[in-house]
Parts: structure tokens; C-alpha cells; sequence
């Protein structure tokens, strides 16, 4: 059963712009959403490089309003059928779904004593289409070790010690 923002006849990009106050949302954090919104309707894979050329923001910019919408949970990048989807349906539920486990999550940002980038989030949902749980903390800890802090050295380890789930 369809939900009431998914209906036909429903206008996200008009109610997010008729609920900015109410959202508390900044110019430029509506603007990413309402593109967001855009280039789901027209199935263009979106990555933070496209948002940058579509609102004439630098990718660093596009990157922390990224983070800032899914810490408000307007926002979640989750992994379905092997593809990063960027999900906005946070921004019309009241209490919207995690896209990764919050344990795992948690526990990467605690090892790496930082909030993790959206890029790093992104992998993250990546791995966890391909790896079981169990690896991924196995290669976080292994990666620990040696005093790595980084996804691509986690993602060397993934990628040489396991086959996948």
C-alpha cells in the first residue's frame, strides 16, 4: 500500500517548499533535497559530485549538508539491489527508518573517534550489501590494529579476506 507522499496526485517538491519553516531547513539544504527528489523521480544515480554541478555548490559543501539532513533524518543513503539510493522519505515520516545498523554505524564512528563523511557512510552501506556484519567488524578490528583509520583499508581487507555473504 502506497503511502500518502508516494501517491500520484502528491507534490513532495511543492510541500517541501510549502514546509521549509516547519522543517527548519536552510536554503541550500532544500535545494539539495528538492534535487534529491528530482533525480529519484528520473532515476539518475546521484552522487555528491552531481548535486555539486546541479546547485553550483562545492562538493565539500554538498557533502556536510548531506551529513547535516541524514543526522536530521530527512535524509538516509541505504543499499538496495546493489545500488546507493538517496531516500527522502525521512523528511514525511514521523519516525523515519536507519539505514544502517545503528550499532554499526556507531561502532566505526567510535573506533575512528569522528562522525563519519558521507562517502564513508555511503561505503558503509555498501559493505553491508556484500559482507556479513561479522566480517566487517572483523576487517574494522584487523584495520585497527595496524592503525588504520581509513575506509579504503578496510575495504582492502574486505575485499582480499572474504568472499561476500
Amino acid at each position: 500500500m502506497k503511502k500518502w507522499y508516494q501517491e500520484n496526485y502528491f507534490s513532495r517538491r511543492n510541500w517541501i517548499l510549502e514546509n521549509l519553516s516547519k522543517l527548519k531547513l536552510t536554503g541550500n539544504q532544500a535545494m539539495i533535497l528538492l534535487m534529491i527528489d528530482y533525480d529519484n523521480e528520473f532515476r539518475q544515480p546521484i552522487t555528491i559530485e552531481l548535486l555539486s554541478q546541479q546547485t553550483n555548490l562545492k562538493t565539500d559543501q554538498v557533502d556536510k549538508i548531506v551529513m547535516d539532513l541524514c543526522q536530521k533524518e530527512y535524509l538516509q543513503i541505504v543499499s538496495r539491489n546493489r545500488k546507493i539510493v538517496y531516500d527522502i522519505s525521512g523528511l514525511f515520516e514521523e519516525k523515519p527508518k536507519i539505514a544502517l545498523p545503528s550499532d554499526l554505524f556507531s561502532t566505526f564512528e567510535t573506533e575512528f573517534g569522528r562522525p563519519l563523511s558521507q562517502q564513508e557512510t555511503v561505503m558503509l552501506a555498501q559493505w553491508t550489501a556484500n559482507y556479513s556484519k561479522k566480517d566487517i567488524i572483523k576487517a574494522l578490528r584487523e584495520a585497527l590494529k595496524m592503525s588504520k583509520f581509513n575506509m579504503n583499508y578496510i575495504d582492502r581487507i574486505l575485499v582480499n579476506g572474504t568472499n561476500g555473504k
